[in-house]
């Protein structure tokens, strides 16, 4: 978005949102007009719990260790920027953001230490999303109510867990904690209502993939974000050293 070299990225960024916003409005769509066949699937729930909570643990394993995972996407040469801003500043690494004042709505601060707010977020919410699961497809714990209202409150959770940022008031620590739970947990209440609705192994499975996209679009977004704070970083010798990455 902001020079040439960033065309291939901001083309594969664009196509992760297309085809999220698609995802968001097929699941609206499967729950007002839900197929009229169930597959009757003796083991659907085991397989899509196992997939959905397969999910979880990845990501929670990806908070915990994102140095093995930054190559997704080729974002650990996104991931420069931030590297050459710290080198520039003399500072470390912490919470795997630069120690400078453009990444200080990036991270919370609890106890004298610094953590990343929306990783944090996610590793809560992927916590509490891997205990519902297990309730709701293996403890046969059903959550009740109007599925469309719980697709309407869980699509707003993921659209607000994606484009929060692009919101000013929005980019604070606690907002990007908050907004991270609530994209995971969203993305559970999507794929339970259209459970229930469709009762179909493969309308199951097909939203457990696309919640895997909209994680995929959502680390787009974020490094995007990150892409943008190095670039406005008012610091000179940030500038030179972004000058040498390209």
């Amino acid at each position: 978005m902001y020079s040439a070299s960033n065309k291939p990225y901001n083309l594969t960024m664009f196509f992760l949102i297309i085809v999220s916003i698609f995802g968001l409005a097929m699941s609206i769509l499967l729950v007002v007009y839900p197929p009229k066949f169930e597959d009757g699937f003796a083991f659907r729930n085991l397989a899509v719990g196992s997939a959905f909570g397969a999910v979880c643990v990845l990501g929670i394993l990806a908070v915990i260790y994102p140095d093995s995972c930054s190559g997704i996407l080729n974002f650990r040469k996104r991931g420069r920027y931030e590297h050459s801003s710290s080198r520039a500043h003399g500072s470390a690494l912490d919470g795997h953001h630069p120690i400078c004042e453009g990444y200080s709505t990036h991270v919370l601060r609890i106890g004298g230490r610094r953590y990343c707010a929306t990783c944090s977020g996610l590793l809560v919410g992927a916590i509490i999303v891997l205990v519902g699961n297990g309730m709701h497809f293996f403890g046969n714990l059903r959550v009740g109510g109007d599925p469309f209202m719980m697709v309407l409150v869980g699509e707003s959770a993921v659209i607000f867990g994606l484009f929060y940022i692009t919101v000013p008031r929005f980019r604070k620590g606690f907002t990007r904690f908050f907004a991270s739970i609530f994209f995971v947990a969203g993305s559970f209440l999507i794929l339970v209502s259209i459970d229930e609705v469709a009762k179909n192994t493969s309308f199951d499975l097909f939203f457990v993939a696309l919640s895997i996209l909209w994680i995929l679009t959502k680390i787009a977004l974020s490094q995007w974000d990150h892409h943008r704070t190095c670039f406005r970083c008012p610091s000179e010798s940030c500038r030179l050293e972004k000058k040498r990455v390209h």
